[in-house]
């Protein structure tokens, strides 16, 4: 395989990639970061650290809803432009030590904040979520031994609320699967509700699998706290205002056809941050700010 072809092969499974959470794929990205260091065909430092600064960009832009992509990789492209390698060989060892650093980082803060989530949340709960997070699924593992339970929806139409409700049930954790559809009714019976996020917004609105919207109305109509857990490098600094969702195939939807169907699948939603009760992350636990009429 030549260069061109291993930066389209990893690139688009990146881009097709509907099973793994935004910190996974990250991690993923930097992994082929990592590879194509040792195997670039370049012979020279600076043609090397040009290709590698190239297919990085190709990667931040694959998923362009999902912060730790865009964050991660750059933290990795910002210290590779910043080498000053005598051969090709110290750069495509730096490479991977970089990347392997980044992601240890990217590890321990979803470790981090899955501590704060179970530390806040406590014994015995009924938790609610929607969709894959690794960060959830870490903070339902830290509780897994306090006797808490789980609601988890389908998270159609990809689907991810399959795989967190099998990891659960390893974890030993009581699983309740519903259809996207049942969120309202179940979250009358929850005491929480928790999810992770694929981007946090400047002004805290988060940006995360279509559903997650409705979960926060949800949430705030049957007055149970609704929490974002995640680790602090899925915040961009700009508002939703110059934000894009991302919408992906609608063939996902096996609609009916017809003439005047039109399918679509806009694959994220955005939640305002004034239905977040809480944001989590490695750091601690951030409140947000009610005005009294917002409490009675």
């Amino acid at each position: 395989m030549d260069d061109a072809e291993f930066r389209s092969l990893h690139r688009r499974e990146l881009a097709d990639d509907r099973i793994n959470g935004a910190s996974q794929l990250a991690r993923k990205a930097l992994d082929s970061l990592a590879e194509f260091s040792g195997s670039c065909s370049a012979d020279e430092p600076d043609e090397l650290q040009e290709s590698l600064l190239e297919f990085a960009e190709e990667l931040q832009y694959a998923r362009p809803n999902m912060a730790p992509i865009h964050n991660l990789v750059e933290r990795w492209a910002d210290r590779v432009a910043g080498l000053e390698p005598a051969t090709t060989e110290e750069l495509r060892r730096d490479g991977a030590t970089i990347a392997q650093e980044l992601s240890d980082g990217s590890i321990h803060a979803v470790a981090a904040a899955a501590h704060e989530a179970a530390r806040l949340i406590g014994p015995g709960a009924t938790i609610i979520t929607h969709s894959l997070s690794s960060t959830v699924l870490e903070a339902f593992r830290a509780l897994a031994a306090a006797d808490v339970s789980a609601i988890v929806t389908e998270s159609r139409p990809g689907l991810e609320g399959r795989n967190q409700a099998r990891y659960l049930d390893k974890a030993r954790v009581p699983v309740s699967f519903i259809t996207d559809a049942q969120l309202g009714h179940f979250s009358r019976i929850a005491d929480v509700a928790l999810v992770g996020a694929d981007t946090l917004l400047g002004d805290g609105a988060l940006v995360n699998k279509a559903g997650t919207y409705l979960l926060a109305l949800a949430a705030r109509d049957c007055g149970i706290p609704f929490y974002v857990c995640c680790e602090s490098f899925k915040q961009v600094p700009y508002g939703a205002a110059s934000f894009e969702l991302e919408t992906l195939d609608p063939g996902e939807l096996d609609a009916p056809r017809g003439r005047y169907i039109t399918p679509l699948n806009v694959y994220f939603d955005i939640t305002p941050a004034r239905l977040i009760d809480a944001w989590i992350d490695e750091t601690g636990v951030r409140y947000a700010a009610r005005a009294d009429s917002d409490q009675d």
